[in-house]
């Protein structure tokens, strides 16, 4: 893979940003109190982080060659994940509670579903992911997962038979709930895998060069505009459907399929966009795009959209686009013109290495 092929997947990335950060403002209230928000809102989740899993599958599987010491691997994977991961999540369990005594930010907080939480309670959502007050942090612990069995076990874990079991058990969900952060780490697998496996497959890629972008689009969007409508108007109006549990592992089935098309959809588009004069912009917010995840949510995008909604008279349509905006916007400021600037930040907060941290720091300086 050479580095053109790098542009494309930092291209992805910055799509792919763009809609975690739109799925984040249709905050409970919306999706709750609007059919269009929650059905909008189930059309981004369907694809938007399983392209995040497959990219990293995809760059895992490329890199694979250099991680000889495996302890190494994880503990570099350890200080890019868990760290950010322990750190925001102690950042908003203090936040929240304490905030949850000022009556202007409790009230929005409490239209968000937030109620304040024992130390111990806590550290066990922190440790589990069971019920963790940041809803957002899920995919850097079950991202942290995925890694540490993929190095463990490489050659395992792309084989055919493996991948049936991955798949296997994202549609189990229908008849298992599964505990904590393992609810996850059984839906994210799969694309992991697929990444890895797509990577060494050059006639895949060669296909997807040659494909019809706006036909697939077209093919992905009506997909999971059926899936988004029997999930979200159908299945919770027929009882019989609901407790089916037959149905909903078929349903989870088609799903599956409407995440690889959204994968392949959005892989394609990148593809395309690589050629336009929209690629440097795409690329640079591919860029930042873990600084803009690790940053955006709840507090900057969901408390927000929670203070317009509670005091302001905006459409919400007018909310979220605002929202949007500033999710992306404000945490690349910060982290650029700050987070970055400090090394001890970087690497508390981005994961960085001292050396990463310190390149960052000099090359905003050059």
């Amino acid at each position: 893979m050479n580095s053109k092929h790098l542009d494309w997947i930092d291209i992805a990335k910055g799509i792919g940003i763009i809609f975690v950060v739109l799925g984040h403002t249709i905050v409970p209230q919306l999706r709750n109190e609007s059919y269009i928000g929650k059905f909008l809102w189930t059309f981004i989740y369907n694809f938007h982080m399983p392209l995040f899993f497959f990219l990293s599958g995809l760059l895992f599987e490329k890199g694979l060659h250099k991680y000889n010491n495996k302890l190494n691997f994880i503990r570099k994977k350890a200080h890019y994940l868990i760290l950010p991961y322990l750190f925001f999540s102690a950042f908003a369990y203090i936040f929240i509670n304490s905030a949850l005594n000022i009556n202007m930010l409790a009230k929005v907080l409490e239209n968000g579903g937030y109620a304040k939480t024992s130390i111990g309670s806590a550290l066990f959502s922190i440790l589990t992911y069971s019920n963790h007050m940041d809803k957002h942090l899920w995919f850097l612990y079950s991202l942290f997962i995925v890694f540490i069995v993929n190095i463990i076990s490489p050659k395992l874990t792309k084989h055919p038979a493996a991948i049936l079991i991955m798949a296997g058990l994202y549609i189990s969900k229908a008849f298992i709930k599964y505990f904590g952060i393992l609810d996850y780490v059984v839906s994210d697998f799969l694309f992991f895998a697929l990444g890895r496996v797509i990577i060494k497959n050059d006639l895949f890629s060669d296909a997807l060069k040659k494909s019809n972008a706006v036909i697939l689009t077209l093919l992905f969007i009506a997909c999971n505009f059926f899936y988004s409508y029997m999930y979200t108007l159908i299945l919770p109006k027929n009882e019989i459907l609901l407790d089916n549990n037959v149905f909903i592992a078929v349903l989870n089935c088609f799903r599956a399929v409407v995440s690889v098309l959204g994968i392949i959809s959005i892989c394609r588009i990148a593809m395309y966009i690589e050629k336009t004069s929209f690629a440097d912009f795409f690329k640079f917010l591919g860029g930042y795009s873990y600084d803009i995840y690790l940053i955006h949510a709840p507090f900057i995008v969901s408390g927000s959209m929670g203070i317009l909604l509670s005091y302001s008279p905006l459409p919400r349509i007018i909310c979220c686009i605002l929202v949007l905006i500033e999710g992306i916007v404000l945490p690349i400021i910060v982290s650029k013109f700050i987070i970055r600037k400090i090394p001890v930040l970087s690497y508390v907060i981005l994961g960085k290495s001292q050396k990463q941290a310190s390149a960052d720091k000099n090359s905003l300086h050059a």
